[in-house]
């Protein structure tokens, strides 16, 4: 039996509600203390993307790109008041390069350059909370990316036109989550074993 694009769609928004509900919730609490530059970087780059997406035809397998740059702005505007302080001239590096690549994707015509180079500055944004996740891996929580990876590939399932337009930037995602995941784990266990 084929599933229906707009069911995976559906899949991947669903997904993307349960992988960031305790991320909110906990940054809320003080738990989950995230990177304030990260977030503004996905909040725009995740809207561009869904953007890029939706335009070149990728129809459900947008969905979830959508819903994703909202509930990036809503930890962007938890991350104000309850996010790291800690901003060092690193964070300031990766946030201007990511600033600087946004006028050549605005000035582009071409939706797989776009994908791309949202791609580039949206990597770009994870390097602050990789920073921070070496020295305080329990401040961020490795069970909302791991669930986005999932929403990813029901993501991709669910594209009516898989092209580098539409493609690349979950691809490239999946990467970047699973790296991220497995370096919060691993900084988890070599702090533990160090004590």
């Amino acid at each position: 039996m084929i599933i229906p694009d707009f069911a995976w769609g559906i899949c991947s928004v669903t997904l993307t509600v349960i992988a960031v509900y305790p991320y909110i919730y906990k940054t809320l609490k003080g738990n989950n203390r995230p990177h304030v530059f990260t977030w503004v970087i996905w909040t725009l780059l995740t809207g561009i993307a869904f953007a890029v997406q939706f335009t070149s035809g990728a129809g459900a397998g947008s969905w979830a790109t959508g819903v994703t740059s909202f509930c990036c702005l809503l930890i962007l505007l938890a991350s104000l008041k309850h996010g790291t302080k800690n901003i060092t001239r690193f964070d300031w590096i990766c946030f201007i390069l990511s600033m600087l690549i946004l006028p050549i994707w605005f000035f582009t015509e071409n939706a797989a350059l776009a994908a791309i180079l949202v791609t580039a500055i949206d990597g770009i944004g994870y390097f602050p909370t990789c920073r921070k996740v070496w020295s305080k891996p329990h401040e961020e929580v490795a069970f909302t990316h791991f669930i986005m990876n999932i929403k990813h590939v029901c993501s991709l399932m669910g594209m009516s036109t898989f092209t580098i337009a539409t493609a690349f930037y979950p691809i490239a995602l999946l990467v970047f989550n699973f790296a991220l995941v497995a370096l919060i784990f691993w900084r988890r266990r070599t702090l533990a074993t160090a004590l």
